[in-house]
């Protein structure tokens, strides 16, 4: 099919089809056009080039987008002859070596490639993304495996098509392929890609990125009854004090107003991260220290929750199944004991 294009009402002439040198150009062009890339939150997606996996190799491109959602990436060219099968291979490889990785050690590729932590490249790309919940999201992906692992080809041959749909039919593997035809006239470029395989949802334990559960969504998903009535106890105290309970697309943020905003003060998940007070968030949005020292101090005294992490670090969590009653509201108590604090603070 002839490719046709025209500049301000001049005639139209057709382009011609680039046939890139070798897979360097297309990792490049990638890693420089991430909007090619399907992701459904690509502009905030960050993506460093040939991360080094010990045993396993070098990535061709390894991102992460705001919400948290890993991308594996590995570049072939139709004169390749891997492209038929050993990419499928290697793809899967480097999948299985980031499964189970710890957050620091995946945050240390990125240190390594762009001199930068990986929350900090990603809040230059958006501002709102809240380090503690990125932190839990690309936790939990490493931890269960679920990668979206892409195939970019300049042309897809039969065999790879096939694999690619049979993968999808079957489920459980995120995999997918891009085909990226390239065009050059005397004044554009133009790419043209074409996905195969699933659509690109980035599905997480409990819903879909870029999709807010309801709130019924996430009390049917917690694990068993005592948990959810925990869970329902705590959303019904935190509510009768006049505050917002906010799906998302993990999990609910409980938040307050103080002054002219919203702040989130913590957030329940009905997955292993549980229960989780926002100490490092709290202080970046201007809660008095002291305030938010207590809060450390009341939280680390609570049984469910590792006490030097409340204190010391800028979150930690605690799964409902090992929460009480009791806790439950002794956590409501200072949680809303930070809030009437705060505003006395500011006003």
């Amino acid at each position: 099919m002839a490719i046709l294009i025209r500049t301000n009402g001049s005639k139209w002439q057709q382009v011609d089809r680039f046939a890139f040198p070798d897979e360097t150009h297309l990792q490049r062009l990638l890693h420089d056009s991430p909007e090619l890339i399907p992701l459904t939150n690509a502009d905030s997606a960050v993506f460093i080039r040939e991360a080094n996996l010990p045993g396993s190799g070098y990535t061709d491109l390894l991102g992460v987008d705001g919400d948290g959602n890993i991308l594996v990436v590995e570049t072939k060219l139709a004169k390749n002859q891997e492209v038929r099968r050993k990419v499928l291979g290697q793809i899967l490889e480097y999948g299985a070596f980031l499964w189970g990785m710890s957050y620091e050690a995946f945050d240390g590729l990125f240190v390594a490639r762009a001199g930068k932590h990986l929350i900090d490249l990603i809040a230059a790309r958006n501002s709102a993304v809240v380090p503690e919940l990125f932190r839990s999201a690309v936790s939990e992906n490493l931890s269960s495996g679920q990668f979206h692992l892409l195939i970019a080809v300049d042309e897809i041959n039969d065999e790879l098509e096939r694999v690619i749909a049979y993968v999808s039919h079957m489920g459980g593997v995120r995999l997918e392929a891009i085909e990226l035809n390239f065009y050059k006239g005397e004044q554009a470029e133009i790419v043209v890609p074409h996905r195969h395989g699933q659509p690109v949802t980035a599905q997480t334990s409990v819903g879909t990125a870029g999709q807010k559960l309801t709130f019924e969504q996430i009390v049917s998903s917690f694990p068993d009854d005592r948990s959810r009535a925990l869970f329902s106890h705590l959303s019904t105290g935190w509510s009768e004090a006049g505050h917002q309970i906010v799906p998302g697309t993990r999990g609910a943020s409980f938040k307050a107003r103080v002054g002219a905003d919203m702040h989130p003060i913590f957030w329940a998940y009905p997955n292993r991260y549980g229960l989780e007070p926002l100490f490092g968030e709290l202080q970046k949005r201007g809660a008095p220290d002291e305030v938010v020292l207590t809060y450390r101090q009341t939280v680390a005294s609570l049984p469910a929750f590792d006490s030097t992490k409340a204190l010391n670090q800028k979150f930690t969590s605690a799964q409902f199944e090992n929460l009480s009653d009791d806790q439950i509201n002794r956590f409501i108590v200072a949680s809303l004991e930070v809030v009437t604090n705060w505003r006395k603070a500011v006003q």
